[in-house]
């Protein structure tokens, strides 16, 4: 590798103090840290030793230690913040190439997205997940370069943040295979060798060992009470299959008056509201807004949980294929509000903690300003979560006009992982927090100035790779605007 290609001192210093600073800012800004429901669940489960695998055990454990130092969500909030400055540090400093000395700075300026600050300090699994990948992408991105004189150990810490990004959210899985290329990649000539197709299926192989490694790890190394994760998911696409068939795919277990239940009343208000919403599946476990709903049902089925509720939900999707579908894209599209009206969904962080006695967040003048950023960036055409799918795979199609090397490799590794984990959620979404939508987030911030450096600015890349995947990202929007403002 040729030495000018490397990030010069200057550079890191500058980067490193910008860092600094920014966390140190953020840090004031969302002190003590925010304690949303299931970063509570952690402590309470630190707290009492009740562990189950509601949540995966592992950041439940890293709370261990942190709750000796300080018992309170500082310690955690600490380390969350050193992670994500750290994080872009090391991958804006991957993107320092011989073809300009500036990218860097704009890759870090994406760190400063106020709906990405608005999430990166709420304590839980997706901002780890999302965290720990992208360290691991800027410590293959340094490899790839030569930055590291002691390789092996780099690529020891490179492993680890992918090994705790794939243990903090078990849907990790779906958006690996690019990150685990790219990591072979950086440590492995041969690896580099091998054509796209095979790299790319072998690492995808290699992804699904996640799958069984949660199982193991639950059980035999974490030791945690299973609780049968699945569950939600499994609730949820019966009771999608039962209202789009109108047959019960719950079998009678919860009466024979179940179907007409299970629908959704909202334009009857005097007859309440059903139990399915398009929305998430809380309406099966608990009733978010204390009104209608059937919260009883998840309760009373955990005695199926496992085999048999599995056997349930595998029957349904096989004999009503249309409802499961339709289910599925409903859900979907209200998740990431494509064509949906008035489906906006709240982005304030702050309150999150409000609802634990022992500390409470206190809003300042800096997170009133994120936050203010963050609304009115939610609301407007570019803040819908679909926005940074379809970012995504436009510029998919666009990293394939860079000519540096691993410039081109990284991009491609983060829009095609942020693509795929954004992809699975129409298989195996429940919910519909922003926070879901996280990772897929911070690989189309990153991408934005490397696209538009790499390839919109070069006269010598075919236009239609240079504004094709722009004019795609335009359409969309401009169609889906005029669907949902004279259409729905």
């Amino acid at each position: 590798m040729n030495a000018s290609a490397l990030p010069p001192l200057q550079l890191q210093r500058r980067l490193l103090a910008a860092a600094t600073l920014a966390a140190l800012v953020n840090f004031y800004a969302f002190y003590p840290g925010l304690y949303h429901h299931d970063a509570w669940a952690y402590v309470n489960q630190v707290r009492t030793g009740a562990w189950d695998n509601w949540q995966p055990p592992l950041l439940g454990v890293m709370w261990i230690p942190l709750q000796a130092v300080w018992t309170g969500p500082q310690p955690m909030l600490a380390l969350f913040l050193a992670g994500y400055w750290s994080a872009f540090v090391l991958i804006a400093l991957g993107y320092r190439d011989e073809e300009s000395r500036t990218l860097p700075y704009f890759v870090f300026l994406a760190a400063f997205f106020p709906m990405a600050l608005n999430y990166n300090a709420q304590l839980v699994k997706d901002i780890a997940m999302a965290v720990s990948m992208l360290l691991a992408a800027g410590i293959a991105a340094l490899l790839l370069r030569g930055y590291f004189k002691r390789t092996r150990i780099a690529g020891a810490f490179m492993w680890l943040f992918i090994l705790m990004g794939g243990f903090f959210r078990a849907n990790a899985v779906f958006g690996m295979p690019p990150l685990i290329d790219l990591a072979i990649s950086a440590v492995s000539p041969r690896w580099r060798g091998m054509g796209f197709i095979k790299r790319s299926i072998t690492a995808g192989l290699l992804s699904l060992l996640f799958i069984p490694g949660h199982l193991i790890a639950d059980t035999k190394i974490f030791g945690v009470k299973d609780i049968k994760p699945i569950s939600p998911l499994q609730v949820f696409d019966l009771g999608g299959i039962t209202y789009f068939s109108g047959r019960d795919q719950y079998k009678g277990f919860f009466g024979p008056d179940f179907v007409e239940k299970n629908r959704n009343f909202k334009d009857r208000p005097e007859s309440g509201r059903g139990c399915y919403t398009p929305r998430h599946w809380d309406t099966y476990g608990w009733d978010p807004d204390l009104k209608g709903g059937c919260p009883e049902v998840y309760e009373n089925l955990k005695p199926k949980f496992g085999s048999e509720l599995g056997r349930l939900w595998v029957d349904a999707i096989l004999a009503e294929p249309r409802a499961y579908l339709t289910h599925r894209l409903a859900h979907a599209n209200r998740f990431f509000q494509f064509l949906c009206k008035g489906c906006e969904e709240p982005v304030k962080t702050g309150w999150q903690s409000n609802n634990q006695k022992d500390v409470t967040f206190t809003p300042n003048p800096v997170y009133n300003a994120i936050e203010w950023m963050a609304v009115n960036w939610s609301l407007s055409p570019l803040g819908p979560p679909y926005i940074y799918l379809l970012v995504c795979i436009a510029f998919m199609w666009a990293s394939t006009g860079i000519r540096e090397r691993v410039t081109r490799h990284v991009t491609f590794a983060l829009v095609s992982s942020g693509t795929l984990y954004a992809l699975a959620l129409f298989v195996i979404g429940i919910a519909h927090e922003y926070r879901y939508i996280y990772w897929t987030m911070l690989c189309a911030l990153i991408a934005t100035p490397v696209i538009v450096a790499r390839v919109v600015m070069r006269t010598e890349i075919p236009v239609l790779l240079r504004f094709g995947p722009l004019v795609l990202i335009a359409v969309v929007i401009a169609m889906r605007e005029i669907a949902v403002r004279f259409y729905l």
